[in-house]
């Protein structure tokens, strides 16, 4: 299995909404995702509630896929570059680990 995870730093305001409201609506897109994408074997998704300094990240995924190859197959669907072009428009910063379980 390939587990790839993901951290997001947001923006404190873009769009018109809030960092919360970001945060929420970043994991809405991301929740969409398993019903269009069938390679994904497992998909999980939060919102950071840390309130302590070492709480860096906002919104998180970790997603679980057979292999490299159908990691790669995931991220070739249309649906899920609107949602990292979405991301990428209110994010200050990504950090993401890949490994095989």
């Amino acid at each position: 299995m390939y587990k790839h995870i993901v951290f997001w730093k947001l923006k404190e305001q873009a769009n018109g909404m809030s960092k919360q409201e970001l945060a929420t609506e970043v994991k809405r897109r991301l929740d969409e995702l398993p019903a269009h994408i069938p390679e994904i074997v497992s998909y999980e998704t939060g919102i950071n509630i840390g309130d302590y300094g070492a709480s860096f990240f906002d919104v998180s995924v970790i997603g679980v896929y057979k292999n490299k190859d159908t990691f790669w197959d995931y991220t070739k669907y249309p649906i899920h570059d609107a949602v990292v072009a979405y991301i990428q428009s209110v994010q200050e910063d990504e950090q993401i680990v890949d490994y095989d379980l």
